[in-house]
């Protein structure tokens, strides 16, 4: 999800526990035996079907993670569904496929595949991903504060670093940017700039401006404050020049035939993912703090970048 992005237990600190978190996932996948298959509170029968795609790993392509997703989920879904089922996806159309035939019910993705697959599905948004301080994320674009670079119109013909983007569909990255040059009046990101960068994992896209390799790079606030935390420096030597707030990353939807017994499961598995070991493991796999219940005005915001950014497109076609 990323869940997406954005609000996370991303950078530095990420890979340094990385490693550990590893090593001990996959020894619960040699051990899985030992938990139970069924509890007394769930009724016989009653199965989780989830399903993920890439984008919710978007830092690691290892297929061991995979494996141990599985096994978390097992762990911490027996409270209350007899069994659990997790289903990976390259495209959003095979996710698609499998949710209209039942094969998943419950879907964990980026905001920005949530929104693509809600054109295309009858689902409801149950949960969204939280950070300590709230659901919200917020993008950055940094550059030294020593170039001479105020706005977006001094980068025209310099270099910018971003985070890989979403193969699957138009990530909130890619449509700020867009967006804040369609209103400078360019028709496109690989136009305007001399090069334009793409790395993972996401704290890699600061270091190049910090070492003026790279004019600019875009982030999300929080891969800003931990990068910073491990390097002061960071802070001091580096400026916003634009931001986006209040955008949502990760949600968690289900198919709207569920009913809402089993959607009550959903919740009380989820909801309290970040009280237990296995659950702060998985989350931290997500790169996600906790979950939360999701209200309609947490996509507000997010909901009116794609609109101006579809409006804007429109505007430029216009022109040309």
């Amino acid at each position: 999800m990323k869940m997406g992005s954005q609000i996370a237990y991303s950078g530095f600190i990420h890979c340094v526990k990385y490693q550990g978190i590893i090593t001990a996932i996959i020894s619960l996948l040699m051990a899985s035996a030992i938990f139970p298959v069924m509890c007394a509170g769930a009724e016989d029968g009653s199965r989780l079907r989830i399903g993920f795609t890439g984008s919710a790993f978007q830092d690691v392509t290892n297929t061991d993670i995979k494996a141990a997703v599985s096994v978390l989920i097992q762990k911490v879904a027996w409270k209350h569904f007899g069994k659990a089922e997790s289903h990976f996806y390259d495209t959003l159309s095979e996710m698609a496929m499998d949710m209209k035939t039942r094969k998943i019910e419950v879907f964990a993705t980026p905001v920005e595949e949530y929104m693509e697959l809600r054109k295309q599905l009858p689902i409801d948004p149950l949960l969204i991903s939280s950070a300590d301080n709230g659901t919200e994320m917020e993008l950055l674009l940094l550059v030294r504060k020593d170039s001479g670079i105020r706005s977006i119109h001094d980068l025209r013909g310099r270099s910018i670093v971003m985070p890989m983007r979403n193969p699957r569909c138009l990530d909130m990255y890619f449509a700020w940017l867009e967006t804040l040059l369609m209103e400078e009046g360019s028709k496109g990101i690989n136009s305007y700039f001399s090069s334009v960068k793409e790395t993972r994992p996401a704290t890699k896209a600061i270091m190049p401006v910090f070492f003026r390799q790279a004019d600019a790079c875009i982030v999300t606030r929080q891969v800003f404050e931990l990068t910073a935390e491990m390097n002061p420096q960071i802070s001091r030597e580096l400026t916003v020049i634009s931001r986006k707030e209040k955008l949502s990353q990760g949600i968690i939807a289900v198919d709207r035939r569920l009913s809402e017994e089993s959607r009550q499961r959903v919740r009380q598995a989820f909801l309290t993912l970040h009280q237990t070991p296995e659950g702060e493991q998985l989350l931290m796999l997500f790169k996600v703090r906790k979950l939360v219940t999701f209200i309609p005005g947490y996509l507000k915001a997010t909901e009116a970048l794609y609109a101006e950014h579809s409006q804007q497109k429109r505007l430029i076609a216009g022109r040309h």
